[in-house]
C-alpha cells in the first residue's frame, strides 16, 4: 500500500476499531482470523496469523519413518537428542 492514500479508523470507547476494507484485502483476513502486531518505533506493524491448522500436513515423514506410530518415533527422536546432548556435555 506504500504510495497509496492513507486509510483512517476511530477507536471505540473500549479500544476497537473495524480495519478498513483495504486491509483485510491486503492481508486477506477473513472473520474469525487472527492477526499480530509488531511495535517499530512510533508505527505498528499489522500481520495476518495464521493458525496452526494452516500449517496442517504440510511436515512429511522422513522415508525411514513412514508408517511409524507418533509415540515411537517422538521416543526415537528423544534418544536421539539425549546421545546428543551427552556428546556435548549438556545431560
Amino acid at each position: 500500500m506504500q504510495g497509496e492514500a492513507m486509510t483512517h479508523s476511530t477507536i471505540t470507547s473500549k479500544g476497537q476499531t473495524t480495519l478498513p476494507s483495504q486491509i483485510r484485502e491486503a492481508l486477506h483476513l477473513k472473520p474469525g482470523d487472527r492477526i499480530s502486531y509488531e511495535i517499530q518505533g512510533d508505527a505498528v506493524v499489522i500481520r495476518h496469523q495464521p493458525g496452526a491448522m494452516a500449517v496442517f500436513g504440510t511436515l512429511k515423514s522422513a522415508p525411514d519413518q513412514a508408517g511409524v506410530e507418533f509415540k515411537e518415533a517422538r521416543k526415537k527422536s528423544r534418544e536421539m537428542w539425549e546421545a546428543d546432548a551427552a556428546k556435548e556435555g549438556l545431560r
